[in-house]
């Protein structure tokens, strides 16, 4: 099932706990939840997180793209991460374990985003402990995704890793610039046009 915001994912546990089977319970967990929920929309690029920072929010991506980012000794910029719609995202292992991240998150144009604090999530955990096992499945996603992420990076050509990269965003060219997609395949921008237009 596709999960439209925040809390279909906070409420998405297998298995599910015997409480979540309750209407009564269910239904005050969601209004607690949907009660802590931001919402924002962005227009523009912007950045949510830099390096040095401790990720204090979740977020989850209703419509849009974000991408995560490290710089290298020089400053330049290498995208490693990209997340699209129904996505949730942040520097999982940072989040968790309250230290500083060495990524940054930015949004790309036309994005809507739900996100959640750090003290709200345990709030509502000290309140509902029975869905406490959701940061249990945060780690198993983060390091699924990680893997997923680095993955076209065993395959043995930029042609095949831009195929794959398609496969898995479809609309990414329309998203995200070619800067971008050139530095999640590290390739070159210049090389990038290049090898389309070769291909193509």
């Amino acid at each position: 099932m596709i999960k439209q915001n925040l809390t279909d994912y906070l409420l998405d546990l297998d298995p599910m706990p015997e409480e979540l089977k309750n209407g009564m319970i269910r239904s005050e967990l969601i209004q607690y939840v949907n009660s802590r929920i931001s919402t924002s929309h962005h227009n523009h690029r912007v950045l949510i997180l830099t390096a040095g920072m401790i990720p204090d929010r979740i977020y989850f991506i209703v419509k849009g793209v974000v991408r995560g980012y490290k710089t290298d000794e020089k400053g330049k910029e290498k995208t490693t991460f990209l997340w699209d719609d129904h996505s949730i995202m942040t520097d999982v292992n940072s989040f968790i374990h309250r230290t500083p991240t060495d990524i940054y998150l930015e949004v790309m144009p036309n994005s809507t985003l739900n996100s959640i604090s750090y003290q709200q999530l345990i709030d509502i955990f000290e309140r509902f402990p029975f869905i406490n096992r959701f940061m249990s499945k945060l780690v198993v996603y983060s390091n699924k995704y990680s893997h997923k992420s680095f993955y076209n990076y065993a395959k043995p050509s930029a042609w095949e890793r831009y195929q794959e990269l398609l496969d898995r965003y479809p609309y990414v060219e329309q998203k995200v610039s070619k800067e971008i997609i050139a530095s999640f395949l590290e390739v070159t921008p210049q090389y990038l046009s290049k090898m389309i237009k070769e291909n193509r």
